[in-house]
């Protein structure tokens, strides 16, 4: 499979894909075919790209239950490669947002 679909399976844009393929932190086996075309491996291929999106189904799921107040959801992709977490900065900037809670970590409040 070549880099960009294996991208657009995972809900990673394919400029990312490629930006982490040449620092070497992509998270899959890869190699470059020609001066055009890096294939991914197709054991790579076959990762499941909606496991992100149980986890926000059942974190959003425990919240209701706890009586926590769901008004937004936020997700993102791959942002463990490489430590940038746009939308949690940009949440935790916002001071209308009071709660946020996270499938790695505990909850936080303002």
């Amino acid at each position: 499979m070549n880099l960009t679909e294996w991208a657009r399976r995972q809900g990673i844009h394919p400029q990312t894909a490629y930006n982490w393929f040449h620092a070497g932190t992509l998270p899959v086996p890869a190699v470059r075919v020609n001066q055009r075309t890096i294939l991914v491996s197709p054991d790579a291929a076959l990762a499941d790209p909606t496991e992100a999106h149980g986890q926000v189904a059942r974190l959003t799921e425990w919240a209701v239950q706890s009586g926590q107040p769901v008004v937004g959801v936020e997700a993102e992709v791959g942002s463990g490669m490489n430590g940038s977490r746009t939308k949690l900065r940009r949440l935790l900037a916002d001071p209308k947002v009071t709660v946020v809670l996270s499938s790695t970590a505990t909850a936080w409040r303002r």
